[in-house]
């Protein structure tokens, strides 16, 4: 009946070998080991005799399980029947011994039934996750992914009565392509299902678009559904999609809207004139606001039961105890998106935080995330507990990066950013647009003068990129703090972005001043970069180009316009910023085709960054 004995039968007799070597099994090894071949060992002629350990008699009668499964309308009702020997009891009983991680099961006879090493790690998620209903456990639809434990996680029985029928608004204005075609199909899945979802594309990849073809078959369905109780009168039907974003995305937003959906009725919820009347909110299909309005207006904006809400930029509520997850936790919606290139900033709690927000409870609560993931995965590289995650993660979040996608990309993509300047800038840059507009009025012979006016606009350019540019150090006696400025944050942001995903961009400027602002961000971050200006001397230009070519580590080569004319191939490198615009786009185009050129085997996306209501403005519509 012990080990030993087993080990010394001839191998042939038992279609099982004990793991390792015998004498190294512990009694849990060996127990499982015994129980899982207990037929075969009676067959075989053995008799085994019943275990003790720690002073418990151990059963070893094979054990089974079966399993029922309903589908309710938001949940699934999972009945699990363990058998061991002649006893039979609900899975529900065995639930609590493993959550708490105690093997030993008591039976009525007064021995223990030692829980198979496989079914605690097998049903670790049901047990934790699913909450017991009598003899039953019941999982949120969102914790489908947990029924791949009983091997029905594809099963058809438990697939939507229907699939979704998806087809594109014709209100959108724009031709998909093949992956985001997919994306929204995907979107529009999760739509019907009434489950949230995180598109987590790579920048540059149309997230934004995406989102909108989804909110317009969201409109059209809407329109479906009211048709019966609508009047002749009432051919409007508003969609009522709340946007949450960062601010420097509000008018980027009402951009793209304007471009691919301009027939939905946008509603800016920002500044200081906004509404405070929940019965305008309701007649838009999209209300546009920001992460700190929405915190702020909460109370207004909890009294509407929204068709979506949107997160952009997500991982702004990637922090639990913030206001911003709190508040936007409080808000109602049928339909919940949210949009991140860096779903995972930090730790995986900023996983949670957004899960939590999509589907709250699929993933317990964070201290349960904290115990059974957080600590296992990035304290101990727990790969089984990584993998459970995936799965339980992967239905609801789509990444597809620009490597899997390039196929469907064009060679070049060119897309403009307005910047909103910051309130310390803005303030200045009027007051000199006022100066400079009254100095050129008292100019009788301008042609005289081009050097002087040439000047003026210069310095309006340097403010609208950064007050420091225009000596516009520390705080200004009228216009507060004048270290900020709106475009140096939006091009962090979308640099720190490019940096998580390993990609590569040349940054462009007209002024080496605006580029030492960022190396001088750059080296306090410790962000390996090249570099190559004016003053650059012909040898360590060319040694700039082979380190931003061949070193893994430098993802960031600053050039001054004038000085990346010509003569540079630096095909390494997948996006191009141009933080200010020249009254010449022949000169930027030339900066860009220094990564989109021959050779290059990378899709070249170009950012153009504009201070919006600017001097900026007017050279783009001067180009």
């Amino acid at each position: 009946g012990e080990a030993g004995a087993v080990n010394g039968a001839p191998q042939d007799t038992v279609n099982g070998v004990l793991p390792g070597e015998a004498r190294n099994l512990t009694f849990f090894e060996a127990a499982d080991w015994l129980s899982a071949h207990w037929d075969e060992l009676q067959q075989a002629g053995f008799t085994l005799e019943m275990p003790v350990f720690e002073d418990k008699k151990i059963s070893l009668a094979p054990a089974s399980w079966s399993q029922e499964v309903l589908m309710e309308r938001d949940w699934f009702d999972v009945r699990i029947v363990v058998q061991v020997g002649e006893f039979k009891f609900p899975f529900s009983k065995l639930a609590a011994h493993i959550r708490d991680n105690d093997r030993f099961f008591p039976l009525p006879d007064g021995t223990f039934f030692l829980i198979p090493a496989e079914w605690m790690s097998r049903f670790h998620g049901l047990a934790h996750l699913g909450k017991t209903e009598g003899e039953s456990l019941r999982l949120a639809k969102s914790q489908r992914p947990l029924l791949a434990s009983l091997g029905l996680a594809d099963s058809p029985e438990l697939a939507e009565k229907q699939a979704v029928e998806f087809q594109h608004s014709s209100l959108l204005t724009a031709n998909l392509r093949p992956y985001q075609e997919a994306g929204t199909r995907w979107l529009a899945q999760h739509y019907h299902e009434g489950l949230g979802a995180c598109l987590a594309d790579d920048m540059g990849l149309g997230k934004t678009l995406q989102t909108l073809a989804i909110l317009l078959f969201a409109k059209e369905k809407r329109k479906e559904t009211d048709a019966a109780a609508a009047s002749l009168f009432d051919d409007f039907q508003p969609l009522q999609a709340l946007v949450i974003l960062p601010a420097s995305l509000v008018f980027n937003w009402e951009k793209e809207v304007k471009k691919f959906a301009p027939l939905l009725q946008i509603c800016k919820h920002v500044g200081q004139s906004r509404t405070k009347d929940a019965r305008l909110l309701r007649r838009f299909d999209l209300v546009l606001t920001t992460y700190q309005t929405a915190q702020r207006d909460l109370d207004l904006l909890r009294k509407i039961e929204w068709e979506y809400v949107v997160l952009d930029e997500s991982q702004y509520i990637k922090n639990p105890e913030s206001q911003a997850f709190k508040a936007i936790g409080e808000l109602t919606a049928r339909h919940k998106v949210s949009l991140s290139g860096t779903p995972i900033e930090n730790s995986l709690r900023d996983l949670w935080a957004q899960m939590q927000f999509l589907n709250p409870g699929m993933l317990g609560s964070l201290p349960f995330f904290k115990k059974h993931f957080i600590q296992p995965i990035e304290k101990q590289g727990d790969e089984t507990k990584k993998e459970e995650l995936r799965r339980m993660v992967q239905p609801y979040l789509l990444r597809r990066t620009k490597e899997e996608v390039a196929p469907d990309l064009p060679e070049l993509t060119e897309t403009v950013f307005y910047s909103e300047m910051s309130e310390a800038q803005r303030k200045l840059y009027e007051r000199e647009k006022s100066a400079v507009r009254n100095q050129l009025l008292n100019i009788a012979d301008p042609a005289a003068h081009q050097i002087q006016i040439f000047a003026a606009l210069t310095r309006l350019r340097q403010i609208a990129n950064h007050p420091k540019l225009a000596g516009g150090d520390g705080a200004g006696e009228d216009f507060g703090n004048l270290d900020s400025s709106g475009k140096f944050e939006d091009v962090l942001e979308f640099w720190n972005t490019v940096y998580r995903s390993g990609h590569k961009a040349l940054i462009f400027s007209s002024f080496e001043k605006h580029l030492q602002l960022f190396r001088a961000h750059f080296e306090a971050e410790k962000h390996p970069f090249a570099w190559l200006t004016g003053d650059v001397s012909q040898a360590q230009r060319k040694a700039e180009v082979e380190r931003f070519q061949s070193d893994p580590a430098v993802q960031a080569f600053f050039i001054t316009l004038k000085a990346g004319g010509v003569g540079l191939n630096l095909t390494a490198a997948d996006y191009v910023f141009v933080l200010d615009p020249w009254w010449n786009p022949a000169v930027e185009n030339q900066a860009i085709a220094r990564a989109h050129r021959i050779g290059q085997e990378k899709k070249v996306q170009a950012i153009r960054f504009i201070a919006r209501d600017s001097i900026e403005e007017k050279i783009i519509h001067l180009q």
